[in-house]
């Protein structure tokens, strides 16, 4: 890991005034040129070229490609070619620093060749040629970057979909990685599986749905696997959900309820998404209780947990598979206590709009969103108008962080006010959210070692430090 030697670092900003709403205004719709943008499938979004602003990656699956649309800043994305690399039915994208040089590299599968790879980054978004993590995997589809043996290097974990299993692959931080880890192989055709850390013990634990085949219920199901701190896990003692789903897309642990537990949410694409809350009663057991969601998408394809408007609380957010006019996205805000309120439109202007991907686009403080559409061949950019910024004057006054790189706290100087800061891992992902008094310092302990980019609400600019 680089180290910055600097232990205070400055900072001026421009001082905001805020209008609150939250609506969606769609910027940019970018037409992926063929044939390699055809069918995009998956996207995600992190900092590729190492300039604080998140940039997004796109897989094609009938185009073979995968491909990186750079952010200029202020949320206008340019599609870079040539492609990161080409792919047979190219899937899951992942965007992480895979060789820990601390410059984000890209992971992607491909379907058709049974292949798990990396592209390394040399840190201004120009990608080297692939490097094979497995050539052997039957069907490899989603892929998640996570520490999972509990050291501090970045492990990938892949569902087989074809292969009947989930694995994971030990890397030894340069981005060499060892033969397949089995997180299960008794669930057959295991499409959608998520990895977080959901008994909150420390380690990177996983749930995993399938789908036997379209329409057809029998042996759909959900389960929860523990991690031991080293990379084996067990099976909860009670599954999730069991012959409940038609077809299970998407799925995801995430905290609904705050009650201090992750709960599991499920999207059916043939009926309506649900959540089911999570109650530990003992090490590797607990009881799943079902919430179902109403909602006008016919085909429910992937959702999230995100705090669209502001108010602390993550909303729910989901996507349509369908090909027929319709709503694409669609949002419910989060009420607490796990209550969502009626679906509110985002978008109806898109056909297959599978995936999506969210993020602080426009460097204005509230979460944006990125799409694909399928059947459109298309990346659709949708701008928050949560917070309209105007300038009403420039600071002059400096804020001071220290010490970077820091271990347990960050401390401020020249806070005028009570602060809401928000510190992002650098695949984007809020990692904390806190709200710092005058002279109070920002526990950072939990976080692992790495660099993050730090946003104080209400000011045009990022900040990234080091956690050692």
């Amino acid at each position: 890991m680089r180290k910055i030697i600097a232990h205070l670092v400055v900072f001026n900003f421009i001082v905001l005034s805020i209008n609150a709403q939250t609506t969606f205004n769609k910027t940019q719709s970018i037409l992926l040129p063929l044939p390699g943008g055809d069918a995009p499938y998956n996207i995600t979004s992190g900092l590729i070229d190492n300039d604080a602003f998140p940039d997004l990656v796109v897989s094609t699956t009938i185009g073979d490609s995968v491909y990186w649309l750079k952010n200029d800043g202020s949320g206008n994305f340019t599609l870079q070619t040539p492609a990161i690399g080409i792919l047979d039915s190219a899937g899951g994208v992942a965007i992480a620093d895979i060789n820990n040089d601390g410059f984000n590299d890209v992971v992607s599968t491909s379907y058709n060749a049974g292949k798990l790879v990396w592209f390394a980054n040399d840190g201004l978004g120009n990608f080297g040629t692939e490097q094979i993590i497995s050539s052997t995997i039957s069907g490899p589809s989603q892929v998640y970057v996570r520490q999972i043996d509990n050291n501090t290097t970045l492990d990938v974990a892949v569902s087989s979909y074809s292969g009947n299993e989930v694995i994971w692959f030990a890397n030894n931080g340069s981005g060499i990685f060892g033969t397949k880890n089995i997180i299960n192989n008794t669930i057959p055709f295991p499409g959608a599986f998520a990895m977080e850390d959901i008994d909150y013990d420390g380690d990177i634990d996983a749930v995993i749905a399938n789908s036997v085949a379209y329409g057809t219920p029998n042996d759909c199901r959900v389960e929860v696997f523990y991690n031991d701190g080293n990379g084996v896990y067990t099976a909860d003692t009670n599954v999730v959900s069991l012959n409940t789903k038609d077809y299970i897309f998407s799925v995801m642990a995430e905290e609904v309820d705050n009650d201090g537990s992750l709960d599991i949410l499920v999207t059916d694409i043939l009926g309506n998404p649900s959540w089911f809350k999570r109650t530990q009663i003992a090490p590797g057991t607990a009881t799943y209780t079902e919430t179902t969601l109403t909602t006008s998408i016919a085909n429910p394809a992937c959702l999230d947990l995100q705090d669209l408007d502001n108010d602390g609380l993550k909303d729910f957010v989901l996507s349509s598979a369908t090909s027929a006019a319709g709503n694409d996205i669609v949002w419910y805000k989060n009420n607490g206590g796990g209550s969502f309120g009626l679906e509110q439109v985002i978008d109806a202007t898109q056909s297959q709009a599978y995936t999506f991907t969210f993020n602080d686009f426009e460097n204005d403080g509230d979460i944006d969103i990125a799409s694909i559409a399928y059947n459109d061949d298309r990346v659709n950019v949708f701008n928050n108008q949560k917070l309209t910024l105007s300038i009403d004057d420039l600071s002059n006054d400096p804020i001071l962080i220290f010490p970077n790189p820091s271990k347990n706290t960050l401390n401020f100087n020249g806070l005028s006010d009570i602060i809401k800061i928000s510190v992002f891992d650098m695949m984007g992902r809020m990692m904390l959210s806190d709200t710092v008094n005058l002279n109070q310092s920002l526990d950072v302990s939990r976080l692992h070692s790495g660099t993050y980019v730090l946003k104080i609400e209400g000011y045009n600019s990022s900040i990234k430090f080091i956690k050692d």
